[in-house]
C-alpha cells in the first residue's frame, strides 16, 4: 500500500510540473513569433516543448506501475483471503477435536498434553489474526468503525484477563483515569483496545516483579476540535537497552509499512499497534531507562453529549436458565452443508451431543435441493464450497422462501475472517454469522439464541411487566425490555424478535409509529415479529391499531389465559 502512495504522490507532482510547463511554453511560444519575425533561433522553446514531452512520457510509466501495484495489492488480498480461510479451516479441526477429547476421561498426563495443545493453538490463531490485521491495514482494508460507549467500564472490562496473567506472575496491574476524561466517547473501541490490551500484555510479559500502571488521561484538543487521549502502559521491569529501544522507535517511525516488518525484533503486534495508531490519526512512543519502562500512545475521539442515548440503551435481557435454554435443542432439526470432512464430522459431533438431529451435505447445490424438500430449524452454512458456495446457496433458498413462504434461520460458519465478510454474508440473507475457529459454547450459544422464542417487552405499567416476563419465562422464551419507544425501535434494528407487546397508551412515542418503523425495518430483514398492543382501548383504538401494523392487542387488565391463548401461536 505504502508503494501504491509513493507513486501516487510521484504522479501528482509531474502533473504539477506538466502544469507549469504547459503555461511556461505557451508564453514561450509567444517569444517564438516574435523571435522568427525578428530572425532569431528559437532553439530554448524547443527545447522546452521536448521536455514536456519526456514529462508526459515519464507520467505515463509512473502510472502504468500505479496500477501495477493496486493489481498487486488485489492479487495479495485475495491470497490473504485464501490464506486466511485454509488456516482456520486447519485450526478449527484441531481446537474442536482437541475440545471433545477433553471432554471424555484422560489420565492427568493425557489431560495436560492435550491441554498444552489447545494452549498452543490458541497462541497459533493470535498470530494468525495478528498477520491477518497488519495485511489488512497494507491493503488499505482496515477502516475504523465508530461507537458510543462508556471508557472506564469498558477499561474495566478490557483489563479483567490481563488482571487474571498479573496476577498469576503476582504483578498488580492498576489502572488511573484523569479526572477531566469523559465517561463516554465516540471512537473504535475494539481497535482501541487492541492497541492498549497488546501493550499491557507486552508489559505483563517482561515485568518479573511490581506492577503494571495504564492511565488515561485529557491531552487537550486538536484544531479540529477532537479531544485527544493519552494512553500510558508503564512497567517496573528492568527497562529497554539503548539500541533495542531505537529499534522499536524506528518501527513506530517508519512510514513505509514493509520496512517496520522488516526491522525484525520489534514483535508484529507492536508494528500493528503503531499502525493502528497512525491509522486513528494519533502518535505512539516509548520512554525508558535502566529501569521501567512506559508506552503511551495519544488517540483523537469525540466526547459524547447525548446521554439519553446511553440511557435508551440500557435495557435489561432476561434469558432463559441455561438447562432451559440447551434443552431448547432437543429434537430440533439442523442441515449442515460443510465440504471439510473434518470440520463436518466435528459439527455433527457438537449438534448431535445437544440432541438435534443433524443432516449433511458436501457443497451448496445439495444445500438448496436439501432445504426446499426439508423444514430445517436451522441451517449451518460454510461460505466457500465446491459446485455452489454458500452465498448463492443461501440467495436461491432465500428466492424459494419469498415465493412459496417461510424463513429458515441460516447461519454461516466460515473461515473467512476479512472484514466485510460478515456484510457480505447478512446482504446474502444469511441471519448470523460465525468465524472459525468455532468454539463449541459459541455454536451452542448462537443455537439457543435462534431457536429459541424471543421477546421485547415495552410496558410503561410495572406489575403488568413484571407479569408478562414471569409468564414467557416461565414458558422458555428469552425476554428483553425496553424502556421506551425510541429503545424498542433500537432493539428491533438489532434482533429478530418473535413478539413484541407494544403499550400503546406509552407517555413516550406514538405506538402506531413505533409499529410503522419496525415494519419498515422488517421489508430489509424479510422477517415478521407478531406485534402485540397492550392497553384499556375503545373498540375504534383496536381496529386503528390493526390497520397500521399491530398484529392484535390485549385489554388491561391482562390474564394468565388471555396471555397463553397468544403465546400459543408460536407452540
Amino acid at each position: 500500500m505504502s508503494e501504491t502512495r509513493r507513486l501516487q504522490r510521484q504522479i501528482q507532482d509531474l502533473q504539477d510540473k506538466v502544469s507549469a510547463q504547459k503555461k511556461a511554453n505557451t508564453f514561450l511560444r509567444e517569444q517564438v513569433k516574435k523571435s522568427i519575425l525578428c530572425g532569431e533561433r528559437p532553439g530554448g522553446v524547443i527545447e522546452n516543448v521536448l521536455l514536456e514531452e519526456e514529462v508526459k512520457k515519464r507520467t505515463r510509466d509512473l502510472q502504468a506501475a500505479l496500477d501495477q501495484a493496486k493489481n498487486a495489492n488485489r492479487l495479495k488480498a485475495e491470497f490473504l483471503e485464501n490464506m486466511s480461510h485454509e488456516l482456520r479451516n486447519s485450526m478449527n479441526g484441531i481446537m474442536g477435536m482437541t475440545g471433545l477429547v477433553l471432554e471424555t476421561e484422560l489420565s492427568s498426563e493425557q489431560r495436560q498434553y492435550l491441554e498444552m495443545v489447545d494452549e498452543s493453538v490458541d497462541r497459533l490463531l493470535d498470530v494468525v489474526n495478528d498477520i491477518l490485521d497488519f495485511s489488512r491495514i497494507e491493503a488499505g482494508r482496515l477502516a475504523l468503525e465508530l461507537e458510543d460507549f462508556n471508557l472506564k467500564e469498558s477499561l474495566d472490562l478490557e483489563l479483567y484477563l490481563q488482571d487474571l496473567s498479573a496476577r498469576d506472575k503476582n504483578i498488580s496491574l492498576l489502572c488511573e483515569i484523569g479526572k477531566d476524561v469523559p465517561y463516554f466517547i465516540n471512537t473504535d473501541s475494539i481497535r482501541l483496545f487492541q492497541i492498549l490490551t497488546n501493550l499491557v500484555a507486552n508489559a505483563i510479559r517482561f515485568t518479573k516483579k511490581g506492577s503494571v500502571t495504564v492511565k488515561v488521561s485529557n491531552a487537550g484538543y486538536d484544531d479540529n476540535g477532537m479531544l485527544i487521549l493519552k494512553f500510558a502502559v508503564t512497567d517496573t521491569g528492568v527497562g529497554i537497552k539503548p539500541e533495542r529501544r531505537q529499534q522499536i522507535l524506528h518501527t513506530f517511525q517508519q512510514i513505509e509499512t514493509e520496512s517496520a516488518l522488516a526491522t525484525g525484533g520489534v514483535g508484529l503486534g507492536l508494528t500493528i499497534s503503531s499502525q493502528l495508531v497512525r491509522l486513528f490519526g494519533g502518535e505512539i512512543g516509548l520512554e525508558s531507562g535502566s529501569k521501567g519502562s512506559t508506552f503511551w500512545f495519544t488517540v483523537p475521539v469525540k466526547e459524547v453529549s447525548d446521554f439519553t442515548a446511553f440511557e435508551d440503551i440500557t435495557d435489561r435481557t432476561f434469558e432463559i436458565p441455561e438447562e432451559k435454554s440447551v434443552y431448547a435443542l432437543k429434537g430440533a432439526r439442523a442441515l449442515l452443508a460443510e465440504d471439510e470432512p473434518i470440520n463436518r464430522v466435528l459439527t455433527e459431533t457438537i449438534l448431535r451431543q445437544a440432541g438435534m438431529t443433524v443432516t449433511s451435505v458436501e457443497n451448496g447445490q445439495l444445500a438448496v435441493r436439501e432445504a426446499k424438500s426439508g423444514n430445517y430449524d436451522v441451517i449451518l452454512m460454510d461460505v466457500q464450497m465446491p459446485i455452489m458456495d454458500g452465498l448463492e446457496a443461501t440467495r436461491k433458498i432465500r428466492d424459494y422462501e419469498r415465493q412459496h413462504g417461510g424463513h429458515q434461520c441460516i447461519i454461516a460458519l466460515t473461515a473467512l475472517a476479512m472484514r466485510g465478510d460478515r456484510e457480505k454474508c447478512l446482504q446474502a440473507g444469511m441471519d448470523d454469522y460465525l468465524t472459525k475457529p468455532v468454539e463449541k459454547s459459541e455454536l451452542i450459544d448462537i443455537l439457543v439464541k435462534y431457536l429459541t422464542n424471543s421477546a421485547l417487552i415495552v410496558d410503561s405499567d410495572p406489575e403488568s411487566q413484571n407479569f408478562i416476563i414471569s409468564s414467557l419465562i416461565e414458558n422458555g422464551w428469552n425476554v428483553t425490555i425496553a424502556e421506551s419507544g425510541r429503545s424498542a425501535m433500537y432493539e428491533a434494528s438489532l434482533t429478530n424478535f418473535d413478539l413484541i407487546l407494544l403499550d400503546t397508551q406509552m407517555s413516550q412515542g406514538d405506538s402506531v409509529e413505533i409499529a410503522k418503523i419496525i415494519r419498515k425495518l422488517e421489508d430489509y430483514s424479510g422477517r415478521h415479529s407478531y406485534i402485540l398492543g397492550i392497553g384499556s382501548l375503545e373498540p375504534e383504538e383496536g381496529k386503528k391499531l390493526l390497520e397500521n401494523g399491530l398484529d392484535a392487542y390485549l385489554q388491561r387488565p391482562i390474564t394468565g389465559t388471555e396471555l397463553h391463548q397468544k403465546l400459543s401461536l408460536f407452540e
